[in-house]
């Protein structure tokens, strides 16, 4: 029996991505439609294509990235989910912050509260800032309220009391009522989902915590029934770019609203080390959506609030910016005439047209397929054809109705595309004090190698990296995270106090370090951030917490760099602490290429500049180590097409990423 292996599963909107490694370090490749009705069809059908690729071995790990939940929010299929709160704030997800959506969209509309009206409920208590109790909790008056919300259909329950992250005791007698009045019912408690100040976005974070903890254990026990011959330990990509047990996805499910594009964060954090770059910029173009990131001496940016459908939760996520632009993005004409890119997505099913599966809207995959850059023969390594008359047709309707040829269409349908993509890049560079010429962009997912060169022309910067297996690149990333455990308090205080705040951050740590044991990890390293910000400002910037003496400065700093000022002289305030505790990162080492042995490729007839060219026409597999190549030229892989644009010239290194770089 071959021995046992890792798997890495990455299931996104249009395709589920496997990546399988054995005991020996060799890699395993397979992708396999979604299933969005269930994915943990994909999910299997996945494991089952890898492991018949590399001869069935056993699995000793099944790592997996998941966007159950976040399609949960997104598409509004959670529990029916009630919230609980101190009398007088039953309005508080409806009020939230009173801010525009759009500033200047006079008919944009907030998104609806996860929590209807009539399923909100306040309880007379209130504690003060400072843990004291001002009124206790009538404990009568919220029997009643529990009666009044289980009666009206209740699935989950939210409670998020007043200051309740300064003295849960409350919350926790709710829950305790709550199990009383109705047995079985879930319950979140904002004072252990999110024990930071800021009422409205722990509200928030607490509902949708509720409303897609159902959904999500339901999910991990189907996963857990039909993985059970396996025998193999399941675990979950966090926001927060580490994984946890299967068992604490299900029982702390908000911290998996962002578990894919983590993990591709990962995936290109480990390449780009392999190849000796540790700035880069993540670019994971999917068939639904981009995501970028910044990366920073080998360290993701990790941001502690976002949100999703326009509600927020803050929980430690990686800083990903998401923009609606992939493979399946839908080419349409606004009310102005103009062509667009997204948002919409043909999926997995229809699919673009050229998919063949009924789909009849043109697609950027359609467009790349009537501009010559993909090989309609080879898409998948050759598993699955290409229509290119159905994909000729799809982008002839546009044209049609824009009075322009079908590859006038595709191509500004790309530039639209490359828009919206070099926009998010610039988010997560620019408006953070950060010159995008100093960082490699990194490209992967199923569509990202074609477009990174491209990209990287219209940012000035200079290196592109496409890593090895690039279209599942985020499977890879899985089995490179660590198991993690994140904790954090609110304790507001001017300048340091070295005793409370020792205190206090001893208490993290061991808290995050039982965490992590929990889920049968020892705590490699404990990592310590303090969230700090000029007295009166409305938002922090989190430091490393030691040493101490230094907090203050090294705020003034970073301050400065991401925001372009500082207020040196100015009362710093200390707001939040945080611990994360890490367990031992994975060994996942890239296999060594042999040396490239030089042959005269095929060509192509592709677009360039408006202009069909014959370019050399590289099958990614028959590259070794060192091989040149020089742009303009596509490059087939099994899993993603690399294209090379004009004035680049590209290497492939050792491990088999193609470095290219602007001559």
């Amino acid at each position: 029996m071959p021995a046992a292996a890792r798997v890495g599963i990455d299931v996104g909107g249009t395709f589920t991505d496997v990546v399988l490694i054995g005991e020996d370090g060799s890699l395993t490749i397979a992708k396999v439609p979604s299933t969005a009705a269930d994915q943990s069809e994909g999910f299997v059908a996945g494991i089952a294509a890898a492991r018949a690729e590399a001869g069935d071995p056993p699995l000793r790990l099944i790592a997996h990235g998941t966007t159950v939940a976040t399609n949960a929010v997104l598409e509004r299929r959670g529990a029916r989910t009630a919230l609980l709160t101190t009398d007088g704030f039953r309005d508080l997800l409806i009020i939230s912050r009173q801010q525009r959506p759009s500033l200047y969209d006079l008919t944009a509309v907030r998104p609806e509260p996860i929590v209807p009206r009539e399923l909100a409920a306040g309880v007379p208590e209130r504690v003060g800032r400072d843990g004291e109790v001002l009124v206790p909790l009538d404990e009568e008056a919220a029997r009643a309220a529990i009666a009044r919300l289980d009666a009206a259909g209740a699935e989950s329950v939210a409670v998020c009391l007043l200051f309740s992250f300064a003295a849960p005791a409350h919350e926790h007698r709710l829950r305790a009522l709550i199990e009383e009045a109705a047995p079985g019912t879930p319950v979140s408690l904002s004072s252990d989902v999110l024990p930071e100040f800021r009422e409205y976005e722990r509200a928030s974070t607490t509902a949708l915590d509720a409303y897609v903890g159902p959904v999500m254990k339901r999910y991990v026990r189907n996963l857990r029934d039909k993985t059970a011959e396996h025998e193999a330990p399941v675990v979950v990509m966090r926001s927060g770019g580490g994984t946890m047990s299967a068992e604490t996805a299900a029982r702390e499910p908000v911290h998996t609203l962002l578990s894919g594009p983590a993990a591709g964060v990962r995936g290109a954090t480990l390449a780009a080390r392999a190849a000796g770059f540790h700035d880069i910029v993540s670019f994971d173009m999917g068939g639904t959506s981009t995501d970028v990131c910044l990366v920073e001496n080998g360290e993701p940016a990790i941001g502690t609030e976002a949100s999703i459908g326009g509600l927020p939760f803050r929980t430690p996520s990686l800083a990903v910016h998401t923009v609606g632009a992939g493979g399946g993005s839908v080419l349409w004409i606004d009310e102005a005439g103009a062509l667009r890119a997204g948002p919409r997505s043909a999926g997995a099913v229809p699919g673009p047209a050229s998919y063949g599966r009924g789909g009849t809207e043109p697609a950027l995959t359609d467009a790349h397929v009537a501009l010559g850059h993909i090989d309609p023969g080879a898409f998948l390594g050759g598993r699955m054809r290409l229509d290119v008359q159905a994909a000729a047709a799809a982008l002839g309707s546009v044209a049609a109705a824009m009075g322009a040829s079908s590859d006038e269409v595709a191509r500004a349908g790309l530039a639209a595309a490359r828009a919206a993509m070099s926009a998010a890049i610039r988010v997560v560079t620019v408006e953070r004090g950060r010159d995008p010429r100093a960082f490699v962009l990194v490209g992967f997912g199923g569509a990202g190698p074609m477009h990174a060169t491209a990209l990287a022309d219209e940012l000035s910067m200079t290196t592109v990296l496409i890593p090895p297996a690039s279209g599942v690149l985020s499977a890879l990333g899985l089995l490179a995270a660590p198991l993690t455990a994140d904790v954090s308090r609110t304790m507001p205080m001017v300048e340091p106090d070295a005793e409370a705040m020792g205190a206090l951050l001893d208490e993290l740590s061991r808290e995050a370090a039982g965490a992590l044991l929990e889920q049968g990890s020892d705590a490699e390293q404990v990592r310590l951030v303090v969230d700090l910000r000029y007295l009166g400002q409305a938002h922090e910037v989190g430091v490393d917490a030691e040493p101490i003496e230094s907090l203050p400065e090294r705020f003034h700093v970073e301050h400065r760099a991401r925001f372009g000022w500082d207020a040196r002289g100015e009362p710093v305030e200390l707001v939040t602490f945080r611990a994360r505790a890490s367990g031992p990162e994975p060994s996942v080492e890239l296999p060594v290429l042999s040396r490239h042995k030089p042959f005269t490729p095929p060509t192509r007839a592709v677009d360039v500049g408006g202009e069909r060219v014959e370019v050399p026409a590289w099958n990614r597999a028959s590259l070794g180590g060192g091989a040149q190549l020089q742009g303009p030229c596509v490059i087939d892989g099994e899993e993603s097409t690399t294209l090379i644009d004009p004035g680049w010239v590209a290497e492939v290194d050792q491990h088999g990423s193609i470095v290219a770089v602007k001559r």
